[in-house]
């Protein structure tokens, strides 16, 4: 068997686990029905999850989420790619399980937004949180410095930046290719929603970190 198989049998697996829809799975354990019906944007997210099948419909699909995406890259990484280091390859595997969710074969090609999943896919790399850190840094800054508002400008803005930075940050090229594959995948499902977009909305948070500038009098 050739290593390219390899990869590519990764990366079929990475594509079956991400069309498992877990928000749907678990909505039906907690609700009996499929609480993307009743979401406003019908996104089958965690978000939904938690606010339509609450807290253990959430928190179960947060896991499972972030696992679809990290177990095939992680078994990828330690049974193939630790001999080859096929980076365009490796990319397919890591962008697989984020493909699957978001055109996910078991539900008619009708997915998610993939941001858990991407986080999975690039917490693949487990005891190394670099691949992940900058997305949850760019994620940080837009929802607690610059708090872009609504979600739908969050979630584009969030990926299109951490694609334009990541050549920079000293990744390996799967890890950039993967974020800037990630980003046009992401934002075309996004600008093809139903998701009602809303006007775009910045604001600026300043903190006064060392007192009250007016002054206290006693």
């Amino acid at each position: 068997m050739s290593y390219e198989f390899e990869y590519i049998v990764f990366a079929v697996i990475g594509y079956l686990c991400g069309s498992i829809l877990f928000a749907k799975v678990f909505g039906y354990v907690f609700t009996k029905e499929d609480i993307t019906l009743k979401a406003k944007d019908k996104n089958p997210g965690t978000f939904n999850a938690y606010s339509i099948g609450g807290f253990w419909c959430g928190t179960l699909t947060i896991i499972c989420e972030l696992a679809k995406g990290m177990v095939p890259v992680f078994l990828c990484l330690n049974f193939v790619d630790v001999n080859y280091n096929n980076e365009v390859l490796m990319a397919l595997v890591m962008l697989s399980p984020i493909i699957g969710h978001i055109l996910p074969i078991f539900h008619g090609f009708k997915g998610g937004k993939g941001i858990a999943v991407t986080f999975g896919s690039l917490l693949g790399f487990l005891i190394d949180l670099r691949p992940a850190l900058l997305l949850a840094i760019v994620f940080i800054v837009f929802s607690v410095i610059f708090i872009i508002k609504p979600d739908y400008y969050k979630t584009m803005i969030t990926f299109i930046v951490a694609a334009i930075i990541s050549p920079f940050v000293g990744y390996r090229t799967a890890i950039v290719i993967t974020y800037i594959a990630a980003a046009i995948i992401v934002c075309i499902k996004l600008l093809l929603s139903k998701e009602e977009k809303g006007d775009l909305n910045v604001l600026f948070v300043k903190w006064n970190i060392i007192g009250d500038k007016e002054g206290h009098k006693d």
